[in-house]
């Protein structure tokens, strides 16, 4: 029909639905990063453990510390924090510092975003909440893809 709904006058969409929207979460920022393995190799030569304290959190280096391929690890964990930053929307200013966020896997090995108590506030001052991180490595790159969300109430 060409009836008009509420609220437009002419318009021929169809009448939306007058049920309550659930609550739920919304995106509020996405961020990718690429990371080639060996600037981090070249970066871990030339600086050693001086770059890995400036950079990564307690965890970060426990985890990639044990692996074999330790500079991948590093740069999955670099390409991450970027990402991270460039979702919540600062990138390394504004308050917040590269050890102010980082990765860890759940126990599923899944990786899941972590904050240092500086940058959970800043995160939560900005509106973010939950955080999603994916990594990938091909040829030595690593990609990393982050999502923030916010959770929303429900709306009438």
């Amino acid at each position: 029909s060409d009836q008009a709904h509420a609220g437009c006058d002419g318009c021929r969409a169809r009448p939306r639905s007058r049920r309550p929207h659930r609550a739920g979460f919304m995106i509020i920022g996405i961020g990718s990063d690429l990371c080639d393995v060996r600037r981090i190799e070249k970066t871990l030569a030339r600086f050693g453990q001086r770059f890995v304290d400036r950079v990564f959190t307690d965890v970060e280096q426990r985890k990639s510390d044990r692996r074999a391929e330790r500079a991948a690890s590093y740069a999955k964990r670099f390409a991450a924090k970027e990402a991270i930053v460039k979702a919540l929307g600062t990138g390394f200013a504004h308050g917040i510092w590269i050890r102010d966020v980082g990765i860890a896997p759940n126990a599923w090995g899944r990786p899941e975003v972590i904050w240092s108590e500086r940058g959970r506030a800043l995160r939560d001052r900005l509106g973010a909440g939950e955080g999603h991180v994916t990594l990938t490595d091909e040829a030595g790159l690593v990609v990393a893809v982050a999502v923030l969300m916010k959770r929303v109430e429900q709306v009438q």
